[in-house]
């Protein structure tokens, strides 16, 4: 039976020490100042030994732990158990040549580490270690440093086990104990507020997802069609224990998903500046990596779904998905630079800077108006129908004060000569603004949309007192059709309530359209197959249109949280559509097929619009220090929206780190980095969130 961690809200693993996160990081590493004491006799010594990717959360490879790996291994457990973090201890001969900052960046970064997992690495003959990252969501400086102390103090006494129990159980009571300081580890950057992936916290500490823990008996072949792995898992990914295999399949598709959305947005930007023609290319290579991500999502769905999975399906899907993550990546990579050269934004930094300025004065003088439709529309129709725009206005102006203050840092910048700094902010300021307008057109669309209400649900009540009706003269007599046909009644009298403006106009319409398909199957025997095909074809006109507005509405809900929201949403969203797009191919030729591929499409995206609203309702407790936070008091309170719509991260905080899989670095998303990168390529997936960089410890 697997034991299923945490899955992060990205994988977007421990960056390597970037330049220019290095630059931002303004604490000094906090080293230990005893003199070295003579090496250890039970550890005699070893070859350095160099950065790999670690397989479980003990590497002993030097016999520190003499048989108290239980206890040690039993605190680290409890600590992943009430927490949201993980710890992962190492202990090494030496570190070699690297300095110990570089040797645990490093083991991270092959490892593909989230921003909630921490390290401690030990080189017992060299009498050095390194507790990491420096910086931690979720855990003041404070704590960290007295973690750090109380490790140190049970070093310097040769208490190999008592270090690493001594950091699980610090860690855990930070985390657990409410302490003062900041809640969460955060950096500032000029003036802007930078969190380092409080998302991953924000909606996967609670959530063990027992559900996928299932292992049953289910048959071989269950994964029919997409890309194969020749021999199944090899290598690294070979090596990894299930669960581990499976978290970061997860992570890897929150990840893509990211980089696909920020590329996508700045195809649209490239496409408004230059035209269709010059951007056809990039638009291509977009749509095939797209193609490619719903795929892997359809196969984390089978990972979701009710079935029980054996774990060689387990293993065997969740590495498809990274190998189908990975191929879309390094797709998308290979048009970063032309992307880049296309669109120079360096060279016109002051001009974007000030282009954005006029945008977001023209965005702001719609925030009132939004707030005034809402109020409207509250006035008329229940809370329950406006759940995906009701935060819209409070976010889009939270997101355009943080552009303003981009906006004068990016100024800065070019003043100062550094033009590519510059372009980081344009970058973030730029995207904001697409999520501002996003978000207000989605009120506008919801006043549209809910305007039609009224004449949506006479049409349903017409079709489904056509099918009572239809009841009572083919089998007044049938049980099961009998049944149906009072169950339409009831969807009926709330249909007509929620018309006259007693109830919810939407679970109304819901509610009819599933109680036509209801009758409409148990009154199939009594009809011709012409009618059936026919009174299919009108039921799926109208699912399809309801589908395709609860989709656009969800999509543009998880693309302005992003920040927030993990890989369930994001895999339900991605299944709808695909389902969706397969009811619409099938209307003509086999509309009762298509029927049942829009309700399937339906539930779905009920389901991640619900996922993603827990997830936004956990991160929003996490930052305001409510019930959800382990961290301490201090919330973020209303700052944090590009945080919350995964951007700065995504523009300023680009880096090294990621991977996938148990090792390798690739891009990801357009404009200025983003995706799985290394090497100062890129960083992270997308809007993320790993480890800033650094650590602490030193010599003991």
């Amino acid at each position: 039976m697997r034991k299923d961690r945490r899955v992060p809200s990205s994988s977007r693993g421990w960056s390597a020490a970037v330049p220019l996160l290095s630059a931002l990081l303004a604490a000094p590493l906090l080293v230990g100042a005893a003199p070295a004491a003579a090496p250890v006799p039970a550890a005699p010594p070893l070859v350095a030994a160099d950065p790999e990717a670690l397989t479980g959360e003990i590497t002993d490879q030097v016999g520190a732990l003499q048989g108290d790996e239980g206890t040690v291994r039993a605190a680290l457990d409890q600590l992943a158990e009430e927490t949201q973090y993980q710890l992962y201890v190492v202990y090494v001969s030496d570190f070699g040549d690297l300095d110990r900052i570089d040797w645990v960046d490093q083991t991270a970064s092959l490892t593909g580490l989230g921003a909630n997992d921490l390290v401690l690495a030990v080189a017992v003959d060299q009498r050095s270690y390194v507790l990491a990252p420096l910086e931690v969501p979720g855990l003041s400086s404070g704590d960290l440093d007295r973690v750090d102390a109380a490790v140190e103090d049970q070093l310097r006494a040769d208490d190999w086990s008592g270090a690493a129990v001594a950091a699980a159980d610090g860690i855990r009571d930070a985390a657990t104990g409410g302490g003062g300081g900041s809640a969460l580890g955060w950096l500032l950057v000029g003036g802007l507020v930078v969190i380092a992936a409080i998302t991953a916290a924000a909606w996967a500490s609670s959530r063990r997802r027992a559900s996928r823990a299932r292992v049953g008996a289910g048959a071989p072949g269950r994964f029919p069609g997409g890309p194969q792995v020749p021999g199944g898992p090899a290598g690294e990914l070979a090596a990894l224990p299930t669960a581990e295999l499976d978290r970061r399949s997860a992570s890897a598709l929150v990840g893509i998903d990211d980089a696909l959305r920020a590329s996508e947005q700045e195809l649209g930007f490239a496409q408004a500046q230059f035209g269709a023609d010059a951007t056809r290319e990039f638009e291509q290579v977009l749509a095939r990596a797209r193609a490619d991500v719903t795929e892997a999502f359809r196969l984390r769905q089978t990972l979701d779904d009710d079935v029980p999975d054996t774990e060689p399906q387990v293993r065997e899907t969740a590495t498809r998905i990274l190998h189908v993550v990975g191929a879309a990546s390094a797709a998308l990579d290979e048009q970063k630079e032309a992307f880049d050269r296309l669109r120079d934004v360096e060279s016109r930094a002051g001009e974007a800077l000030d282009a954005h300025e006029r945008t977001a004065a023209e965005l702001r003088a719609r925030v009132e108006a939004a707030r005034a439709t809402l109020g409207t529309l509250a006035a008329r129709y229940p809370a329950e129908a406006l759940t995906s725009v009701t935060g819209n206005p409070d976010q889009a102006l939270a997101l355009l004060d943080e552009v303003g203050t981009a906006i004068a840092q990016g100024r800065a910048a070019v003043a100062a000569g550094d033009r590519g700094v510059a372009v980081r902010y344009a970058r973030a300021a730029e995207e904001a603004l697409g999520q501002v307008r996003t978000l207000l057109d989605g009120v506008d669309r919801a006043g549209t949309e809910l305007a039609t209400i009224g004449s949506r649900l006479d049409a349903a009540i017409a079709s489904i007192s056509a099918d009572v009706e239809d009841a009572q003269r083919l089998a007044p007599q049938h049980p099961e059709v009998s049944a149906r046909a009072e169950a339409a009644r009831a969807a009926i009298a709330t249909g007509r309530a929620a018309r006259a403006g007693d109830g919810d106009p939407l679970a109304a319409l819901r509610g009819l359209t599933e109680a036509e398909a209801a009758i409409d199957r148990a009154l199939a025997p009594m009809r011709e197959a012409q009618d059936r095909a026919g009174r299919a074809r009108q039921l799926l006109d109208q699912t399809l249109g309801r589908v395709d507005s609860a989709l656009r509405g969800t999509t543009d809900y998880i693309e302005t949280r992003r920040g927030a929201v993990g890989p369930e949403a994001r895999t339900r969203l991605a299944e709808a559509g695909r389902m969706f797009r397969a009811a619409v191919d099938q209307r003509d030729t086999d509309p009762e097929a298509a029927l049942g591929q829009a309700q399937q499409a339906d539930r779905l995206v009920r389901e991640a619009q619900q996922l993603a609203q827990r997830d936004v309702d956990w991160y929003d407790q996490q930052r305001r220090g409510g019930p959800g936070n382990r961290g301490g008091g201090g919330g973020l309170g209303d700052i944090g929206g590009m945080v919350l719509g995964g951007i700065l991260i995504d523009s300023i905080l680009r880096g090294g780190g990621g991977g996938w899989g148990g090792g390798g670095a690739h891009g990801g998303g357009w404009g200025g980095g983003g995706g799985f990168g290394g090497g100062g390529r890129g960083g992270g997936f997308g809007g993320g969130g790993g480890f800033g960089g650094g650590g602490r410890g030193g010599g003991f």
